[in-house]
């Protein structure tokens, strides 16, 4: 989509306002000249103009380091007690209160682009349009839907849960494995509708869903479905049958360098399965991301925790993605992420000191396919598949010894995929279902760090381990809740919304 005509976009701009949105009603009297929702879509330009704005939408509201707040309560990130921080700390110390502004923030922006996929699925119906050209689009707006709807009941729990484009100002709670189940009947639409985006490590078409893409949120949904709080161990069977098709289909496979994951352009990426997108353009169409490594120096938003760095393995990975050295880290007495301060210039790989950053925001990698895949093998008995899938990415993350990108530069490609006795684990070291379940929940926690989606978080809900994760903390805030507390490991619907309708506080 970054490369979709600038006049249409422009052209197209106050346009979805109405396409998108159903408040939007029109003054004139005489219907002849009336756009509305229904009426715009005539032809597959206007569909994408749509599809464009939903994602535009979305994207605005992953535009910043803000949708982390919801995460803190893992062990990897953390915040100070000064200035308006407090947002942050929150859920760090398990104090989650409805009148967050990020939590409130991340609820308004991801309900907005919901609300626009529900008017597109219900207006989008233009005469003439074979059926397979207008499901293609609609598999766009059904993905937005269940990744949003996915984050929302991973956050919050259960929640409202509206896929009508009308209102509903009484609508109460849907509990939270019903939205599950809404966000795998979604996806299972764009698999079976959304061109796959790529068929070689070369051809591609960026921004939009893809059959692939929705393999690999179908498994992480169902994935979340083994743990807390459903407990159905029978979903590791789905899990595995995505990842595994995805990883046959031999077309996706992990960047030699890790860190080019952030610095190296859509078009050169053949790990990233999907992507927030983020360019200098007018919103809606496209738009800047507030998404900065060191979150954000004098300011400092987050950073890492001590005893996760300590605990972080020695390598080139450790040392691209943090630091507890450089200026910034010394100032604040913490190590910093520093693996998203790597951008690009005019298509170059190269450092970008930013405020906002045209650079696109990881969603889904080939690695945590790779890691779901490992997980499910341990969980249905396949323990040496499990054991080399975990190893490929280890593999990616010793980078053989190397100390700067110029030295992985020279490494062969698919290094990653050739057995390393120096850094492979082996049967013998990972002698049961539970140490190698082990070994790949930590690698999961190492490879995406501070990235998009909080896996960090969700697996420590998942499989039970909050309050044992926040056991180290010597030198951090102290942590003012309770993390065996379930109760505490999901944030209070916002006060604004239960204002409006009382039955969500319900």
């Amino acid at each position: 989509m970054k490369k979709f005509n600038i006049f249409i976009k422009l052209f197209l701009l106050g346009a979805l306002t109405c396409a998108s949105f159903t408040g939007c009603e029109t003054l004139d009297e005489d219907p002849k000249g009336a756009v509305t929702a229904a009426t715009y879509y005539a032809d597959p330009l206007s569909l994408e103009a749509g599809v464009i704005g939903i994602y535009g939408t979305m994207h605005r509201a992953s535009w910043g380091v803000d949708i982390l707040a919801a995460y803190t309560g893992a062990d990897d990130l953390t915040s100070h007690d000064q200035g308006n921080k407090w947002v942050f700390l929150e859920g760090d110390q398990f104090n989650k209160t409805g009148g967050n502004q990020r939590t409130i923030g991340i609820w308004n922006g991801y309900f907005q682009a919901i609300h626009a996929a529900n008017a597109f699925i219900e207006n989008a119906n233009p005469e003439g349009v074979e059926e397979d050209v207008l499901n293609k689009f609609k598999a766009d707006a059904h993905f937005v839907r269940a990744l949003l709807y996915f984050r929302l009941t991973t956050i919050f729990g259960d929640i409202p849960m509206p896929i009508d484009p009308v209102p509903d100002f009484e609508m109460t709670k849907t509990s939270s494995r019903e939205v599950i189940a809404q966000v795998i009947s979604d996806l299972e639409f764009t698999e079976q509708w959304a061109v796959n985006e790529r068929d070689s490590n070369t051809d591609m078409q960026d921004g939009h869903s893809s059959k692939t893409a929705a393999k690999a949120f179908l498994a992480k949904a169902y994935m979340q479905l083994t743990g807390y709080p459903y407990n159905e161990a029978d979903k590791w069977t789905q899990v595995k049958k995505y990842t595994k098709e995805i990883i046959d289909a031999g077309v996706y496979g992990l960047m030699e360098d890790y860190i080019h994951n952030f610095a190296q352009p859509w078009e050169g990426n053949k790990e990233l399965i999907f992507s927030h997108q983020f360019d200098k353009q007018p919103w809606p169409i496209l738009t800047q991301g507030r998404w900065y490594g060191f979150f954000w120096r004098d300011w400092m938003d987050m950073y890492i925790e001590w005893d996760f760095y300590d605990n972080y393995p020695e390598g080139y990975r450790k040392a691209a993605t943090m630091s507890s050295t450089n200026e910034f880290a010394l100032a604040w007495e913490h190590p910093v992420l520093t693996k998203l301060t790597y951008g690009t210039i005019n298509g170059t790989p190269e450092f970008e000191h930013v405020w906002q950053t045209s650079n696109d925001m990881p969603a889904m990698r080939y690695a945590e396919v790779l890691l779901m895949y490992a997980e499910a093998c341990a969980n249905t008995g396949e323990n040496a598949e499990a054991i080399e899938a975990l190893n490929k990415v280890k593999r990616r993350a010793y980078a053989k010894g190397s100390t700067t990108s110029e030295e992985v530069a020279l490494l062969p490609e698919g290094y990653w995929a050739v057995p390393d006795p120096a850094i492979d684990y082996t049967a013998a070291d990972l002698n049961t279902p539970e140490k190698i379940i082990d070994a790949i929940v930590k690698e999961r926690s190492y490879e995406f760090v501070a990235e998009v989606g909080g896996n960090r978080w969700l697996d420590l809900v998942r499989l039970e381990k909050v309050a044992e994760a926040n056991q180290d903390r010597s030198r951090e805030l102290p942590i003012l809740g309770d993390p065996s507390d379930k109760s505490t490991w999901y944030a209070p619907i916002p006060e604004t919304e239960i204002d409006l309708n009382p039955n969500l506080g319900q």
